[in-house]
């Protein structure tokens, strides 16, 4: 409404100027009731018209160049915003091409067995966190970053915080960062948060399993 208001001022003050540049041409030949004031007969009536008029036309100039400037500035101000709001949907594009990157793999009965995206989440959420006896692995692996899924996981995790800091450090409107956080969250519950407890919950039982990689697991899980 503001820019079409502006618009309609501008256009209106633009017709007042060529009216007025025409309009001179008359006033200033209308008979007078002083002499000096009478610039029908005068060699210079040119000269004297400008001279008259053109503080008038200068200040309406102003006026436009305002405008023109403060409508520059805002159209800046919404190409910044759209080029933060394309980011940040970007990077969650990003996420989810990383979900369904993931992969999970293993042998069942000799047998080859091989599970990408969310099913790898989950199958190794279900076998890391439930199915597994981690006394078995306690004598092979230091730590969580042993099992390989966990590296694939961790840049899911670095992903998300990249988003959550991107979203908090953007110049976009309260209302907007909360529509983006709100989807963050909505990412998470129904993608991520059954997985990620399941093996929070064992990295917490198992102190051999604790590394700054366990570490990170367990703030996302804390914040969401």
């Amino acid at each position: 409404m503001y820019r079409t208001r502006s618009i309609q001022l501008t256009i209106i003050i633009s017709i007042v100027m060529v009216g007025l540049c025409f309009l001179s041409v008359f006033i200033f030949n209308l008979p007078v009731i002083f002499k000096s004031y009478d610039l029908s007969n005068s060699s210079s009536i040119g000269d004297s018209i400008g001279g008259i008029t053109a503080p008038v036309i200068g200040i309406i100039s102003s006026i436009l160049l305002y405008l023109a400037l403060t409508k520059q500035t805002e159209s800046n101000i919404d190409q910044k915003l759209k080029n933060e709001s394309d980011l940040i949907l970007s990077l969650f594009n990003q996420l989810d091409l990383e979900l369904n990157s993931l992969y999970f793999k293993f042998k069942n009965n000799s047998v080859d067995v091989k599970f990408n995206g969310l099913e790898a989440l989950d199958e190794f959420a279900k076998r890391f966190g439930i199915a597994w006896n981690m006394d078995h692995f306690k004598e092979k692996f230091s730590s969580f970053k042993a099992f390989y899924p966990s590296g694939q996981i961790i840049y899911l995790i670095d992903t998300i915080n990249l988003i959550d800091e991107r979203i908090s450090s953007s110049t976009l409107s309260p209302e907007m960062k909360n529509l983006f956080k709100q989807k963050l969250i909505s990412f998470y519950d129904s993608k991520l948060r059954d997985s990620f407890d399941k093996i929070n919950n064992r990295i917490c039982a198992n102190q051999f399993l604790e590394d700054d990689w366990a570490s990170k697991i367990k703030v996302v899980v804390a914040k969401y």
